[in-house]
């Protein structure tokens, strides 16, 4: 007897393939962000541009763990007046910005080296660290509401901003400061917007003295597993041999929308598995979101193994002619590294942090390649299969386990009821 979708489980699976659509546009027009951005501006404006996204991608890990935290927070307070968590919140994570965003600059030196990066780069990176602190709490609240289409929504708006800010940069002759503010300024400005009109019933609540504490310790540990989770994907783009960051930088837009296309929906399981404290539905809406995650990336890296010439003449343009025999394969490589980003979005709302093991020697393993294997672009593309290649595999292992462990765990309760 098959077993039928809860009326839960059936709003998750509409609202994914809601993101999926929705996400889909959302993609298309960062994508194409990238493709103008690469077109038609120097490779010399390019290439600054792609190690300042590795930066942007770093400085951008706390609106993450901010907006997770957040997230887990409402869900776990469903129905009581959160109105003052919501400008408590604010306030405390303004604070931490401006603190952190200040260490950041007065580090400028020392980043701007390390990335091959003029140091006024770093104020515009700077910024875009305050902004990751306080963008994140508006999405995070409706999140845990689950509010999905409205989230959808405004990441759809924020697109149509980053993309008109981009345009404008462009235009100005390929203005790097201005494209760094396109990947946090529209973010900055849908929050100020939407987060006043976020309500909470107070006959419904928690009086406002009676207040809720975010969580410093989750926070911390949050942000370090979205650290060690992003860090071979952000240092990439750093660390790879000038010579030929931008093919390599060519090969990696075409790699992101593979990924960023496959992740699209993380933000929906994340709320969901939040909201859901049964196991057996957890583990389900797992495994739905993990079939259409992979099966997105595989469809479009086969799209790019049959039509790689196309692809790349119609993207980045024939000047980057080289790649061609690169895009397949790393759109394989970028679909394995979703089904990571989607299995660590579960073992965090399940507070399984031990997980991060994993993603932490991927990123040592990472740093390891460029530094002793960094001389052409056919020895960088290796090791990025090398590295993904692992994380997956090892991911898959522990998720294994951890599903195992989990069934055995019900069937032991099942006995037991019997009894």
């Amino acid at each position: 007897m098959k077993k039928k979708l809860s009326s839960t489980q059936t709003i998750f699976v509409k609202n994914l393939f809601l993101t999926t659509i929705l996400g889909g546009i959302i993609g298309v027009l960062n994508y194409l962000f990238n493709i103008f951005v690469a077109r038609y501006t120097d490779q010399e404006i390019f290439s600054t541009f792609s190690a300042a996204l590795g930066l942007i991608y770093l400085v951008q890990i706390p609106a993450t763990a901010i907006q997770s935290v957040v997230t887990k927070e409402v869900a776990r307070n469903r129905g009581r007046n959160l109105n003052h968590y919501k400008w408590y919140s604010l306030g405390i994570f303004s604070i931490l910005g401006v603190i952190f965003s200040t260490l950041f600059f007065l580090a400028r030196g020392s980043i701007a080296d390390l990335a091959n990066i003029d140091t006024e780069i770093v104020l515009y990176l700077a910024i875009t660290l305050f902004f990751a602190f306080t963008s994140p709490i508006g999405k995070g609240f409706l999140l845990g509401k689950e509010r999905i289409g409205t989230v959808n929504l405004i990441l759809l708006l924020e697109t149509i901003l980053k993309f008109g800010m981009g345009a404008l940069a462009i235009n100005m002759g390929g203005s790097v400061p201005l494209l760094i503010l396109a990947n946090s300024v529209p973010a900055m400005l849908t929050t100020i917007v939407i987060l006043p009109l976020i309500k909470f019933k107070k006959e419904d609540g928690i009086e406002k003295r009676d207040t809720l504490k975010i969580n410093y310790r989750e926070l911390i540990l949050i942000t370090f597993s979205f650290l060690f989770l992003n860090g071979p994907f952000m240092l990439s783009m750093p660390l790879v041999n000038p010579e030929f960051r931008a093919e390599f930088s060519a090969i990696s837009i075409l790699g992101k929308l593979v990924y960023f296309a496959s992740v699209l929906t993380s933000s929906v399981l994340f709320a969901r598995l939040t909201n859901e404290s049964e196991e057996r539905s957890q583990k389900k809406s797992l495994l739905i979101s993990l079939l259409l995650s992979i099966s997105i990336g595989s469809f479009i890296s086969i799209i790019f193994f049959l039509f790689k010439d196309l692809i790349v003449n119609l993207t980045v343009g024939e000047q980057y002619s080289m790649i061609t025999p690169y895009i397949g394969g790393f759109g394989l490589t970028m679909t394995a590294f979703a089904f990571v980003y989607m299995s660590a979005n579960y073992f965090i709302s399940r507070e399984d942090y031990k997980y991060f093991l994993i993603p932490f020697i991927g990123t040592v393993m990472q740093i390891a390649s460029f530094i002793f294997r960094n001389e052409n672009l056919d020895m960088v593309m290796l090791n990025q299969t090398v590295v993904y290649g692992f994380m997956a595999i090892a991911t898959t292992i522990y998720l294994l386990l951890k599903l195992r462990k989990i069934k055995n765990g019900e069937e032991e309760r099942e006995k037991v009821g019997e009894y």
